[in-house]
């Protein structure tokens, strides 16, 4: 179960890199679950407009046949508190994470994957081509820290496995 977990983790990663590529949406979190993992992200001030549908699956899945065919290795990072400000400027959800969660004086985790570099403390699978199979499976809105005061967010599901017959 650990392995599993580590492998939903990482794909979650992979899923917040297409994300990122496909909408240019600011990642939240996206923690693996009992039956596979998922990614809240902020789509922009439209809300409504910014919605995932049915029709983003498809698209989002070959972004990520695209990142696993890459290979691209899991790159652990430790930086200050500073550093993890610094490159996570301009999203607020980090930003608000590292100012309440890392200590002042203190270093944290980051993980690169491509063009994705998350807040994460690990571990990951060694590379994306590890992902053989994925499927996004659902979504739904949420809000930030599940306060519907705060932000709204999208938040796609998916599940993966090292090999395609799994699915």
């Amino acid at each position: 179960n650990d392995a599993r977990t580590v492998f939903w983790h990482s794909s979650a990663h992979v899923l917040g890199e297409a994300l990122e590529r496909l909408y240019g949406s600011r990642l939240t979190i996206g923690p693996p679950l009992a039956g596979g993992f998922y990614y809240d992200s902020y789509m922009g001030e439209s809300g409504g407009d910014g919605a995932f549908k049915e029709d983003d699956y498809k698209p989002v899945e070959a972004e990520v046949q695209k990142i696993v065919k890459q290979k691209q290795k899991f790159e652990r990072m430790v930086v200050t508190k500073e550093e993890a400000l610094e490159m996570f400027e301009g999203n607020p959800f980090k930003e608000q994470i590292i100012s309440t969660k890392i200590p002042d004086g203190t270093r944290t985790t980051v993980y690169r994957c491509g063009d994705l570099v998350d807040l994460c403390r690990g571990p990951h699978v060694p590379n994306t081509g590890r992902i053989k199979a994925f499927a996004a499976t659902r979504h739904s809105a949420t809000n930030w820290l599940g306060d519907t005061d705060n932000d709204s967010l999208q938040r796609m599901y998916g599940i993966s496995f090292p090999d395609k017959k799994m699915l």
